[in-house]
Formats: C-alpha cells, sequence, structure tokens
C-alpha cells in the first residue's frame, strides 16, 4: 500500500509545486500589466527649461510694452519739422536751434532742465532742453541778444536737437505768457515782433521735449529695450539647449538579469542577512525531509505469532 501511494504521488506531481509555479507566473503577468499600465515620467529638467523660456517671452512683452513700443520710432528715426507746432502732437521731430530768446523754467523731477523760448516761424514755442544741450543753449542765446542788438550781423551756431512734440501744461503756460508780458516791449523796440494787445498772435502752446520718444526718455526707452533683448537671448538659448537635449535624462544603468528575474517574480534584491536565513531555512526544510525518509524507509516490526 505504501509503494502504490508513493507511485500515485510521483504521477500526479506535487500540488505545492503546481500552486507555487502557478502563483509566481500570475505575480509575474500582474507585474507585466502594472509595468504597461504605470504612467510615463515626465522630464523634469526639460519642463523646466521650457517655463524659464515662457518667462523671459512674457517678461521681453511686458518691458517692450511698458516703454510704448517706441524702440520702433527710435528705428525709424525723427521726421525733420520747420516749426513744431505744425506738427501733431506725439510726433517724434529734428529740429535746428538757431536762436534762443531766453529761458523762463527749470524742471527738476522727471527729465531734469530748462525750458526756452525759440522763435520757430511766425510765433515763439517752448523747447525742453536736457542738460547735456544746456551749454550751447545759454552760447546760442548769447549770441541772439547780440544780433537783435545790432552787435553781430548773423547767427552762425545752432544745435540739431530730437525730441516728441507735446502740448504746455496750464503751469508751464502761465510762466510762458508772464516771460514774454514781461519782454514783450523790448521785443517791439527791438523790432522782433510787431505790437499786439493778443498774447496769443504770438504764443504757442507747443513745447519739444528733447531726448524724449512717446513722452518718455529715450535712455528709459534703450535700457528697457536692452533689457527686453536679454530677455530674448536666454530664451532663444534656453530652447536651443532643449533641442539639442543638453535637459534629456541619463538612461538608467541596466540591472543584471538575475535581478530583473527577481523583481518580475516580485522579489527584491536581498540583504546579506536575509541570504543568510533563506540559507538557514532552506538546511531545516532539508534536514525534516531527510528524518521523515529515513521515518519511512525503518521496517515494520513482525506481528508476534499467536
Amino acid at each position: 500500500m505504501r509503494k502504490s501511494t508513493d507511485m500515485n504521488e510521483n504521477a500526479n506531481g506535487n500540488p505545492n509545486e503546481n500552486s507555487n509555479d502557478t502563483a509566481g507566473e500570475t505575480k509575474k503577468y500582474s507585474f507585466e500589466i502594472e509595468a504597461d499600465r504605470a504612467p510615463k515620467k515626465t522630464n523634469k529638467k526639460q519642463r523646466n527649461a521650457l517655463l524659464r523660456a515662457g518667462a523671459a517671452l512674457v517678461a521681453a512683452i511686458i518691458l517692450v510694452a511698458v516703454s510704448k513700443f517706441s524702440i520702433i520710432s527710435l528705428i525709424k528715426g525723427p521726421t525733420e519739422a520747420d516749426a513744431i507746432q505744425d506738427e501733431a502732437v506725439g510726433a517724434f521731430v529734428k529740429r535746428d536751434i538757431y536762436a534762443v530768446m531766453g529761458f523762463y523754467a527749470d524742471q527738476t523731477d522727471g527729465i531734469s532742465g530748462k525750458y526756452a523760448i525759440v522763435p520757430m516761424g511766425q510765433k515763439f514755442v517752448s523747447v525742453h532742453f536736457t542738460k547735456r544741450y544746456l551749454d550751447s543753449a545759454d552760447t546760442i542765446e548769447s549770441d541772439t541778444n547780440k544780433y537783435i542788438n545790432g552787435d553781430i550781423t548773423k547767427l552762425d551756431k545752432y544745435i540739431v536737437v530730437e525730441g516728441t512734440v507735446e502740448t504746455v501744461s496750464d503751469a508751464l503756460s502761465a510762466k510762458m505768457y508772464t516771460w514774454f508780458t514781461n519782454n514783450k516791449d523790448t521785443l517791439v523796440n527791438k523790432g522782433v515782433i510787431s505790437g499786439t494787445s493778443d498774447n496769443a498772435d504770438y504764443i504757442s502752446d507747443s513745447v519739444l521735449t528733447v531726448d524724449a520718444v512717446n513722452s518718455m526718455s529715450e535712455t528709459l526707452v534703450l535700457v528697457l529695450t536692452g533689457l527686453a533683448a536679454l530677455f530674448l537671448i536666454y530664451m532663444i538659448v534656453e530652447l536651443v539647449l532643449v533641442l539639442l537635449g543638453f535637459y534629456k535624462e541619463k538612461p538608467a544603468k541596466e540591472k543584471p538579469a538575475k535581478e530583473k528575474t527577481e523583481e518580475a517574480d516580485g522579489k527584491g534584491p536581498e540583504t546579506a542577512e536575509e541570504k543568510e536565513i533563506e540559507t538557514a531555512e532552506v538546511k531545516e526544510t532539508e534536514q525534516k525531509d531527510a528524518d521523515e525518509i529515513s521515518e519511512n524507509e525503518t521496517p515494520d516490526k513482525p506481528e508476534d505469532k499467536e
């Protein structure tokens, strides 16, 4: 009977071994499914580089917008004007200044400088000279007075200025009219103007703000545009690096075949302690199997005869 049972067990196989094999295949299959379903990892370095490039583009647009896109007017250059009072407000013009009648106001805020009375056409207009022109403007004013007084016969000195045509404020207009009222009799006596009861016949409300484009300092426009250009260059560099694969993640080192098999079976890499425990368990199991085999092979005692 014992031999028959052993033969049946050998024929049918060990049921525990079959279940272990099935469990291992199931784990491996489920691992493959999870690997297929696992979301692909995004390249953080590349994504951050694109975000930085986008931020640089936005910053460049904002800076150019703050400057009112005045760099376009600077690139085109100013148009020459004979009389700024005939130009539209906001026009970017260039004018030769041959005569300066006098100064009537200083400006300390914004674009510092002085406001001068300048004859243009048949009227007097205001010209705001920045600091870099003040010395030349003083020289021209002195020559203008000499010319009016008959000390010199011609005005052969001039300065070329460019700027934005604007309308004088009420405060500046009041100062301009005050200067003209105080000097009108002298101008009439010198033959510069004829007598008039209406000062508006000779005073224009136009002012040429020198070194300004779209009512903004040319220096400020250049600084803002320069910063915008730097942001654009940075954006281009980032995009080139992305295209060249500079931000690609380095591929992970390929794992040994044994380690891959263990991970597929749901087992991770074992530590030295775990391996030692496993070896001890295997030895203990083998010892138990050997003891069972020795017990099974012990011959049955013969029954006592009656």
